[in-house]
């Protein structure tokens, strides 16, 4: 079956395409090694001293908090609901309580974060200086869509998530100072671990997509989770930010960036259309989103109740469907699950199909 992770593959780039750099007068970038070393990044960009407060949903990554506190940041969280939105007058609330250096807003599996609809109920209460980090790691970014808010808004997407490529682009609406060249030096090898990894996902990754063979499928698939695993727990530990590398740069300015919207827009209906009868399954509910969000998908989500959610996932993984629930260590997770099926260039309508029937076939039993 399918892995969430997409192959390199060639109909993910389209080599003919320009970008003009830069496209929008009023927006900047740097490249860097992943969304935490941007991050890393930003906070030495800003003096943020330690012991700020950075302000978290509950529906995130527990490692990237982890990684948070060895930098000296102490983080609090606000409440996201069922359906990965975050609970407005609460988020205030810690605003107002907390008074966050760092705030951070995610866009969940790519989906519009509603905060963004209407910023002035809440930037009132969001001091000055303080940073606005627009978390869409699961997101293509089109940075010609992208606006800011204040002036210390940033934009940090994740590539490895929702394309073949290592590395993650920053935007804000000012220029970014590049990371010193002594700091570049001491994470060399930090740089090359995070590559090798990457490269053994992707070389299992390619074997599967174009073997086809049932005899390599599942083993090529569990072999590349674990690469995939493996650069997981090595991105972002090291102190210093690292640059990302120029090849994956370049890569990412080839992305077929309108034919990955509209594969993903059709892909997500039809999700939609055959799961149809889990909406009213006690076992299963689906994320509400707007039509717009189907093209930014990660992968379409389904919501799982924690009361069959070990049991489902063991049954899919059976059929060699390499999902997981996703952000399994979050506070959200620890109240229900979700896992997000495979959508990309790299899947096909029927095997879209088959994995619809395997969830509907448990409906079932």
């Amino acid at each position: 079956m399918l892995p969430i992770q997409p192959p390199c593959i060639p109909k993910y780039f389209d080599f003919s395409r320009k970008v003009k750099t830069p496209h929008n007068a009023h927006l900047f970038s740097r490249f860097c090694l992943s969304w935490e070393d941007g991050l890393w990044h930003v906070l030495k960009v800003h003096a943020i001293p330690k012991g700020s407060v950075v302000l978290v949903p509950s529906f995130f990554c527990w490692d990237v908090v982890k990684n948070m506190q060895q930098h000296g940041l102490v983080h609090k969280v606000y409440a996201v609901d069922k359906n990965l939105q975050p609970i407005e007058a609460e988020f205030i609330a810690q605003l107002k309580q907390w008074k966050p250096a760092v705030v951070i807003i995610f866009h969940s599996v790519g989906i519009t974060n509603n905060l963004f609809k209407n910023p002035s109920k809440w930037l009132p209460f969001v001091s000055i200086d303080a940073l606005i980090i627009e978390d869409s790691v699961h997101r293509v970014v089109d940075s010609s869509r992208i606006s800011f808010i204040t002036k210390n808004h940033y934009v940090i997407d994740s590539l490895r998530k929702v394309v073949p490529i290592q590395g993650s682009w920053m935007y804000a609406g000012h220029r970014i100072p590049k990371i010193p060249v002594s700091v570049s030096v001491r994470t060399v090898w930090y740089r090359v671990l995070i590559l090798f990894w990457w490269l053994v996902m992707q070389f299992f990754l390619v074997l599967v997509y174009y073997s086809r063979a049932s005899s390599i499928e599942k083993k090529g698939n569990t072999l590349a989770e674990l690469a995939m695993l493996r650069g997981y727990e090595a991105v972002g530990v090291h102190l210093q930010p690292s640059p990302g590398h120029s090849i994956m740069a370049f890569l990412s300015r080839k992305i077929a960036l309108q034919k990955n919207f509209s594969i993903k827009k059709k892909q997500a209906l039809r999700y939609a259309e055959r799961l149809q009868s889990c909406a009213d399954s006690k076992n299963f509910f689906f994320i509400s989103m707007q039509a717009s969000d189907a093209q930014e998908l990660r992968g379409f989500p389904l919501g799982i109740e924690l009361r069959v959610a070990d049991d489902f996932l063991a049954y899919l993984r059976e059929h060699t469907l390499s999902v997981r629930f996703e952000l399994n260590d979050s506070i959200w997770s620890s109240r229900q699950k979700i896992v997000y099926l495979p959508m990309g260039l790299h899947v096909q309508d029927t095997e879209i199909d088959s994995v619809c029937a395997i969830i509907l076939q448990y409906g079932k039993s």
